[in-house]
């Protein structure tokens, strides 16, 4: 088998899940709704929900494919063959050219489904009011910080791939020097890590404006729900969520020392004041959490990829023999990066499954976590009655399909939620 049929064989199983996922969705939406939900929807919401889930699949299927095919399209052609011969086989500006195209193909096609799904599917629905202006604004402040990640992120790999012969003395160091390098690469990887997180949260502060909230009885009372907390936020905003969505939203983030309330304006004018505190504790419950089993086994996987990669540097056989494997599928001479990372990413990509289907599980028992936070603050039924009417204003999903569920959610389904906070309610009541 060619790189290049791996590649598209992934790339087809890909749209092939969405598939599934989409027919398992239909078989659980024939079924009645758990008593947890029942109520979120009305008959006429209910039906809304049911044609704004038809509208937003034909529009995923259709530009899913076109996706796939141009995607295909670009693997299939002698693309890397002709960018080796006009560029003489520099890896850098090979790399930078195969990856400018890519993306700007890929980019086509997120933009005009970003498009059709904001001013036609939302705005038919009324969950819409972006201008068009904010949405270029925003669409161009993404492709920024794509290009950042992939530009950056891949010229980084290639300086590494193209000067670690010389770093291992043409691959004949020992276990020791071999660590010594990888960790080494980690911590450079680490910095442009940190780097685009920076980069990130910057975007992320040019597509709203943040207000800080003002001193007042509002604020008194966040600041007294951290009672107890060691890690304390004092950087409470809000922002303007209004000139784009109906959405309602308040969220902690959380880089390195730098922790801040960010709370969407449609929640603090459209939702009760309670409400806002249930979610809040619930957020101040993640300030809480200790370290448990979960996240020592992804400690474990972090470190099985170390030394991982450290093996290959010492025994680098396997790369190599892939490096050639995919030279000669793609008609080359010279090492071309993106080629490479293309194929290891689809041979990686059961891997990358199973690590992430167990992220998302850690993820839902951690937000299990802050929600009986909420809980032992007594906002239980706040939290509840909450999420039942952000889920109706918002046509939210509320009984996932439990394969869909555990694979691909990294919040619980609602009416597991709902579930589980009042299993803590009875427990916490036993308790008293």
């Amino acid at each position: 088998m060619s790189a290049r049929v791996l590649i598209l064989a992934v790339e087809g199983c890909g749209l092939l899940w969405r598939l599934v996922k989409m027919r398992l969705a239909d078989l659980q939406r024939r079924q009645p709704l758990p008593p947890e939900v029942a109520d979120v929807y009305d008959a006429a919401r209910y039906r809304k929900y049911l044609d704004y889930v038809a509208d937003n699949r034909r529009a995923a299927l259709v530009f899913g494919c076109i996706r796939l095919l141009l995607t295909a399209l670009l693997w299939l052609s002698g693309l890397f063959a002709a960018l080796e011969g006009a560029l003489g086989g520099n890896p850098y500006l090979t790399y930078l050219a195969a990856c400018g195209i890519f993306l700007a193909a890929e980019t086509a096609v997120d933009i005009a489904a970003g498009y059709y799904d904001t001013f036609h599917i939302e705005e038919k629905y009324g969950l819409n009011r972006q201008s068009k202006k904010g949405f270029a604004k925003d669409t161009a402040l993404d492709l920024l910080l794509e290009v950042f990640l992939m530009g950056g992120l891949g010229l980084l790999l290639v300086f590494i791939g193209e000067h670690m012969a010389v770093w291992t003395k043409g691959f004949s160091v020992g276990p020791a020097a071999a660590l010594l390098i990888t960790a080494a690469i980690t911590a450079v990887i680490s910095l442009f890590a940190l780097l685009s997180a920076l980069l990130s949260l910057w975007v992320f502060k040019k597509q709203y404006t943040f207000t800080p909230m003002p001193e007042g009885e509002l604020r008194t009372k966040i600041m007294a729900l951290q009672e107890g907390s060691k890690k304390k936020v004092r950087l409470i905003y809000v922002y303007d969520e209004s000139k784009k969505s109906t959405t309602k939203n308040a969220f902690l983030l959380k880089l390195l020392w730098h922790r801040e309330f960010g709370i969407a304006d449609n929640f603090i004018n459209e939702n009760a004041e309670e409400e806002l505190l249930a979610v809040l504790s619930h957020e101040i419950g993640h300030l809480k959490h200790k370290k448990n089993l979960l996240n020592y086994a992804g400690y474990a996987l972090v470190a099985l990829v170390f030394a991982a990669v450290a093996w290959l540097i010492w025994q680098p056989s396997p790369i190599l023999r892939m490096n050639a494997w995919v030279r000669a599928s793609f008609s080359l001479t010279a090492n071309n990066y993106y080629a490479l990372l293309g194929t290891l990413s689809a041979l990686l990509t059961p891997l990358l499954r199973i690590t992430g289907t167990f992220g998302r599980y850690r993820s839902r028992q951690e937000e299990h976590e802050a929600d009986r936070e909420a809980v032992r603050n007594g906002y239980g039924e706040a939290l509840i009655g909450t999420f039942k009417k952000l889920s109706s204003d918002e046509l939210v999903n509320v009984n996932p399909h439990p394969v869909i569920e555990f694979m691909e959610y990294d919040h619980p389904g609602m009416a597991q939620r709902i579930r589980a906070i009042r299993q803590a309610e009875k427990a916490l009541s036993a308790r008293e």
